[in-house]
Protein backbone atom coordinates (compact mmCIF):
# COMPACT_ATOMS: atom_id res chain seq x y z
CA UNK A 1 0.00 0.00 0.00
CA UNK A 2 0.95 3.72 0.00
CA UNK A 3 3.05 5.31 2.72
CA UNK A 4 0.29 5.90 5.18
CA UNK A 5 2.53 8.38 7.67
CA UNK A 6 1.38 11.72 6.30
CA UNK A 7 -1.86 10.39 7.31
CA UNK A 8 -4.31 10.64 10.72
CA UNK A 9 -4.01 7.40 12.28
CA UNK A 10 -8.06 6.78 12.20
CA UNK A 11 -7.61 7.35 8.00
CA UNK A 12 -4.45 4.99 8.11
CA UNK A 13 -6.08 2.22 9.93
CA UNK A 14 -9.12 2.95 8.00
CA UNK A 15 -7.25 2.30 4.64
CA UNK A 16 -5.33 -0.80 6.06
CA UNK A 17 -8.74 -2.44 7.29
CA UNK A 18 -10.62 -1.70 3.40
CA UNK A 19 -7.06 -3.26 1.97
CA UNK A 20 -7.11 -6.44 4.27
CA UNK A 21 -11.28 -6.39 3.23
CA UNK A 22 -10.54 -6.15 -0.47
CA UNK A 23 -7.70 -8.77 -0.10
CA UNK A 24 -10.23 -11.45 1.03
CA UNK A 25 -12.74 -10.60 -0.69
CA UNK A 26 -10.61 -11.67 -4.28
CA UNK A 27 -9.39 -14.57 -2.18
CA UNK A 28 -13.00 -15.78 -2.10
CA UNK A 29 -13.79 -14.64 -5.96
CA UNK A 30 -10.27 -17.13 -6.68
CA UNK A 31 -10.86 -19.74 -4.24
CA UNK A 32 -14.39 -20.24 -6.09
CA UNK A 33 -12.81 -20.50 -9.31
CA UNK A 34 -12.15 -23.96 -11.16
CA UNK A 35 -8.41 -24.28 -12.35
CA UNK A 36 -9.73 -24.20 -15.64
CA UNK A 37 -10.99 -20.21 -14.87
CA UNK A 38 -8.22 -19.73 -13.10
CA UNK A 39 -5.90 -20.10 -16.19
CA UNK A 40 -8.11 -18.36 -18.16
CA UNK A 41 -8.27 -15.12 -15.50
CA UNK A 42 -4.63 -15.58 -15.18
CA UNK A 43 -3.81 -15.83 -19.18
CA UNK A 44 -5.94 -13.05 -19.70
CA UNK A 45 -4.82 -10.69 -16.80
CA UNK A 46 -1.40 -10.81 -17.52
CA UNK A 47 -2.01 -10.44 -21.35
CA UNK A 48 -4.13 -7.56 -20.64
CA UNK A 49 -1.38 -6.17 -18.67
CA UNK A 50 1.66 -6.69 -21.50
CA UNK A 51 -0.87 -5.14 -23.69
CA UNK A 52 -0.93 -1.98 -21.23
CA UNK A 53 2.29 -1.05 -21.04
CA UNK A 54 2.56 -1.18 -24.26
CA UNK A 55 0.13 1.18 -25.35
CA UNK A 56 1.59 4.69 -26.45
CA UNK A 57 1.01 7.24 -24.05
CA UNK A 58 -1.60 10.03 -25.17
CA UNK A 59 -3.18 7.56 -27.95
CA UNK A 60 -7.53 6.80 -27.01
CA UNK A 61 -7.75 3.67 -25.12
CA UNK A 62 -9.93 1.34 -26.71
CA UNK A 63 -13.46 0.48 -25.16
CA UNK A 64 -13.65 -2.48 -23.13
CA UNK A 65 -14.46 -5.15 -26.46
CA UNK A 66 -12.04 -4.36 -28.59
CA UNK A 67 -9.81 -4.17 -25.20
CA UNK A 68 -10.51 -7.87 -24.66
CA UNK A 69 -10.76 -9.06 -28.74
CA UNK A 70 -6.83 -7.33 -28.75
CA UNK A 71 -6.20 -9.38 -25.42
CA UNK A 72 -7.43 -12.85 -26.99
CA UNK A 73 -5.80 -11.84 -29.90
CA UNK A 74 -2.30 -11.60 -28.59
CA UNK A 75 -3.03 -14.60 -26.44
CA UNK A 76 -3.38 -16.50 -29.89
CA UNK A 77 -0.29 -15.29 -30.60
CA UNK A 78 2.11 -16.95 -28.26
CA UNK A 79 0.03 -20.37 -27.38
CA UNK A 80 2.78 -21.58 -25.53
CA UNK A 81 3.00 -18.52 -23.02
CA UNK A 82 -1.03 -18.25 -22.84
CA UNK A 83 -2.23 -22.36 -22.97
CA UNK A 84 -5.77 -21.53 -21.43
CA UNK A 85 -7.01 -18.97 -24.23
CA UNK A 86 -4.98 -20.95 -27.21
CA UNK A 87 -6.97 -24.99 -25.47
CA UNK A 88 -10.06 -22.51 -25.44
CA UNK A 89 -9.70 -21.68 -29.47
CA UNK A 90 -8.85 -25.14 -30.06
CA UNK A 91 -11.72 -26.68 -28.42
CA UNK A 92 -14.87 -28.07 -30.60
CA UNK A 93 -18.61 -28.00 -29.02
CA UNK A 94 -17.74 -32.22 -28.39
CA UNK A 95 -15.16 -31.51 -26.02
CA UNK A 96 -16.40 -28.75 -24.42
CA UNK A 97 -20.33 -29.06 -23.10
CA UNK A 98 -21.89 -26.86 -20.32
CA UNK A 99 -25.42 -27.85 -18.51
CA UNK A 100 -27.34 -25.47 -16.52
CA UNK A 101 -29.67 -27.10 -14.26
CA UNK A 102 -32.37 -25.75 -11.99
CA UNK A 103 -33.42 -26.65 -8.66
CA UNK A 104 -35.66 -25.52 -5.18
CA UNK A 105 -33.51 -25.42 -2.14
CA UNK A 106 -35.27 -24.90 1.27
CA UNK A 107 -33.85 -23.07 4.04
CA UNK A 108 -32.81 -25.19 6.95
CA UNK A 109 -33.27 -24.10 11.10
CA UNK A 110 -29.42 -23.04 11.58
CA UNK A 111 -29.42 -20.81 8.36
CA UNK A 112 -28.03 -23.25 5.63
CA UNK A 113 -29.73 -23.78 2.79
CA UNK A 114 -30.31 -27.30 1.29
CA UNK A 115 -31.50 -28.83 -2.28
CA UNK A 116 -35.48 -29.59 -2.27
CA UNK A 117 -36.51 -31.10 -5.21
CA UNK A 118 -34.67 -33.14 -8.47
CA UNK A 119 -33.03 -30.85 -10.89
CA UNK A 120 -34.63 -29.70 -14.24
CA UNK A 121 -33.02 -27.97 -16.92
CA UNK A 122 -36.26 -25.88 -17.44
CA UNK A 123 -36.43 -22.67 -15.39
CA UNK A 124 -40.10 -22.92 -16.15
CA UNK A 125 -40.86 -26.15 -14.62
CA UNK A 126 -38.09 -24.71 -11.51
CA UNK A 127 -40.50 -22.16 -10.69
CA UNK A 128 -43.61 -24.29 -10.92
CA UNK A 129 -42.00 -26.51 -8.27
CA UNK A 130 -41.03 -23.29 -6.14
CA UNK A 131 -45.06 -21.98 -5.81
CA UNK A 132 -45.68 -25.88 -5.14
CA UNK A 133 -43.19 -25.68 -1.82
CA UNK A 134 -44.10 -22.08 -0.86
CA UNK A 135 -48.06 -23.27 -1.07
CA UNK A 136 -47.02 -26.58 1.03
CA UNK A 137 -44.67 -25.03 3.52
CA UNK A 138 -45.97 -21.60 3.75
CA UNK A 139 -43.95 -20.72 6.86
CA UNK A 140 -40.89 -21.42 5.18
CA UNK A 141 -38.03 -20.17 3.49
CA UNK A 142 -37.45 -21.14 -0.54
CA UNK A 143 -35.50 -20.01 -3.64
CA UNK A 144 -34.36 -21.56 -6.78
CA UNK A 145 -31.00 -22.21 -7.61
CA UNK A 146 -28.87 -22.99 -10.88
CA UNK A 147 -26.52 -24.85 -10.81
CA UNK A 148 -23.70 -24.92 -14.55
CA UNK A 149 -22.08 -27.99 -15.11
CA UNK A 150 -19.00 -27.50 -17.11
CA UNK A 151 -17.37 -30.86 -18.58
CA UNK A 152 -13.96 -30.12 -21.26
CA UNK A 153 -13.08 -33.86 -22.28
CA UNK A 154 -9.32 -33.42 -22.31
CA UNK A 155 -8.25 -36.24 -24.04
CA UNK A 156 -9.63 -39.42 -26.23
CA UNK A 157 -8.83 -42.70 -25.28
CA UNK A 158 -11.81 -44.69 -26.08
CA UNK A 159 -11.32 -47.77 -27.99
CA UNK A 160 -13.31 -47.57 -31.87
CA UNK A 161 -14.99 -50.68 -31.49
CA UNK A 162 -15.43 -53.47 -28.96
CA UNK A 163 -13.02 -56.03 -30.66
CA UNK A 164 -10.18 -52.91 -29.43
CA UNK A 165 -11.62 -53.24 -25.80
CA UNK A 166 -9.71 -55.52 -23.21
Amino acid sequence: MTDNAALPSFLADYLEQRAVHRTDAVNVVLASFTDWEKALVHDAAVMGYVQGMRHPQGEPIAKDRQTIAHVIDACLAFPDLYPAISTAAEMTTAERRETVEYFVQGQQPDGTWEQASSTTTDPDFATARLAARRKWRPGYQFRIARRTTTVVVEAYNTPSSEQEQP
